[in-house]
């Protein structure tokens, strides 16, 4: 991303999509606006255009646009009730919902990996 001007960091200010814009150029974007960027784009546009379009500035690159989908995709990926940066717990501390939540990721785990090796249910 190349540094914004005095119009483009207006315009972001200004934009439903983006939650706070920082001294330091850093912008924060919005769930609704990261939802629509994950859906992709409508219309012919290409990802580059409908992010810009969006904004209402051409000020992001393909390389910073890249480098926010792939983020937001992992995070959508990983369940909300998990947060996995934090130590991890003990089981004896954990309520029934953390179990079945841990449960329920460990079985998606688990079938991705088998998903990679090819192997069957019996198989493993």
């Amino acid at each position: 991303m190349k540094a914004l001007s005095i119009s483009e960091r207006k315009k972001l200010v200004s934009s439903p999509y983006v939650a706070k814009v920082t001294p330091k150029n850093q912008v924060q974007f919005t769930e609704a606006f990261k939802e629509l960027i994950l859906a992709g784009p409508t219309d012919g546009f290409t990802r580059v255009e409908f992010f810009n379009h969006l904004l209402g500035v051409s000020c992001f690159d393909k390389h910073y646009i890249d480098s926010c989908l792939t983020r937001w995709r992992s995070q959508s990926k990983m369940p909300s009730y998990l947060d996995r940066r934090g130590k991890n717990k003990s089981i004896h501390k954990m309520s029934i919902e953390e179990l079945k939540a841990e449960n329920a990721y460990q079985k998606e785990v688990i079938a991705h990996l088998k998903k990679l090796r090819g192997l069957s249910d019996d198989e493993l």
